[in-house]
């Protein structure tokens, strides 16, 4: 594993060595997916380019209609903020999944997205809660729907010198009062409880109304597909309905056997996947539904 390491001192200056570097360059930060990479020979990449001195990508800021959360930020500064654990528990959930104490204090929400893993515990809850991806590139700066940011393991829409600054969250019925209620979760199954990639991973947000009909509903999948992936039919079977158990379980079902293509592989069959995905959709939704009530 041989690289050289840049370290620039803006992000301008980081963008310039992409594009002075492009095609055999990385950006890395916490480094603890694309250090393991290079290690395995996965990746071969001769110049990395450190963003980890750029303090302005660090902070976690809270307003009226939601969160922005710098690219920078690590999963424990996730877990642990006050904000999130009120407003969107199905993401501090995912934060505090992922590896052990020693990567979620360098590891990286930016990382976590850039990676593309089908698995990703953070990406996975990000989609479930519609969230918005802020990049920087030669071409100025763009905000990226998280539904359009991944392609295949590995992959996304981000060009070479684009750099993620930071990650957008809405919070749902800001705009449509009326006194609509919200809720998160987020489940993850692996062979053990700790540092295990998932075999499976669930996250969901409902908005409801006062009287407890569904007015919108996200569900995402991971390590069920070649990338992280909505399961829309079982969205589509909740809307304008109330979270009895039989409307629940029929969502989970098509969850698990419409909406995803898991495969069989070391740490799985497809149709334990598909099996987990129902299970948990359903835990997910029925204690969402306890939490709306509440």
């Amino acid at each position: 594993m041989k690289f050289t390491l840049h370290r620039p001192a803006s992000m301008s200056q980081a963008i310039a060595l992409a594009a002075r570097y492009a095609g055999h360059c990385r950006y890395i930060a916490g480094g603890t997916d694309l250090v393991v990479q290079l290690r395995r020979g996965i990746r071969v990449c001769p110049e990395l380019i450190d963003l980890s001195g750029m303090t302005g990508l660090k902070q976690i800021e809270q307003h009226s209609t939601g969160y922005q959360i710098g690219a920078l930020c690590t999963h424990k500064d996730i877990e642990s903020h006050a904000g999130l654990q009120a407003d969107f528990p199905a993401l501090c959930k995912a934060a505090r999944v992922v590896g052990g104490h020693q990567v979620r204090n360098v590891g990286t929400i930016g990382g976590n997205i850039a990676n593309a893993s089908p698995a990703a515990d953070v990406a996975i809850a990000l989609l479930g809660l519609g969230a918005s991806v802020m990049v920087m590139g030669n071409g100025g700066t763009r905000s990226i729907s998280i539904d359009d940011l991944f392609l295949a393991p590995g992959k996304t829409i981000l060009r070479e010198d684009e750099i993620i600054q930071g990650i957008a969250i809405p919070k749902p019925g800001v705009f449509t009062g009326g006194g609509n209620r919200y809720a998160t979760d987020f489940i993850k199954i692996g062979r053990r409880k700790a540092m295990e990639i998932a075999v499976a991973s669930v996250a969901v947000l409902v908005n409801a109304d006062a009287d407890g009909k569904v007015l919108s509903t996200r569900i995402a999948l991971g390590a069920v597909g070649p990338k992280p992936l909505r399961a829309v039919k079982a969205q589509v079977a909740l809307r304008e309905q109330r979270l009895t158990a039989a409307v629940i379980a029929e969502a989970a079902k098509i969850a698990a056997y419409e909406d995803c293509s898991p495969r069989t592989d070391v740490r799985a069959s497809d149709q334990y996947r598909r099996k987990v995905i129902e299970g948990s959709v359903n835990r997910a939704l029925t204690d969402i539904s306890d939490a709306l009530r509440g």
